[in-house]
């Protein structure tokens, strides 16, 4: 016999068990929002300069095109939804798409 004890316990169980990366993220941001300013601050500079470093790459020698469209276009984007006052999460995820990408990028661009 199912009882209601057992249908919470279960229930418990299942979102404990679905907690990935993205809700440890978001708790995360959640966390730090209180400081929005001075962190938006700090993810222009770390982004920026991840972006221009990419984009440095990405002009040596033979120019690869999509590297510098990316690092442009996540970089300027990112910068333009912190400057414009967007809510933090949707700046936050923005600077995590972009300086991941950068990073893998410049990975991209040394081994080539």
């Amino acid at each position: 016999m199912v009882t209601t004890e057992n249908l919470t316990t279960e229930k418990t169980l299942q979102k404990t068990n679905s907690m990935g990366i993205k809700a440890y993220i978001n708790k995360k941001i959640a966390e730090g929002e209180r400081n929005s300013i001075g962190v938006s601050i700090i993810l222009i500079t770390v982004g920026s300069m991840i972006a221009s470093i990419t984009a440095a790459l990405a002009v040596n020698g033979d120019v690869n095109l999509f590297a510098l469209i990316f690092a442009c276009v996540t970089a300027m984007g990112a910068n333009a939804a912190a400057i414009s006052q967007r809510p933090f999460k949707i700046i936050a995820w923005a600077f995590i798409i972009n300086i991941l990408g950068n990073i893998s990028l410049i990975f991209y661009l040394l081994m080539s």
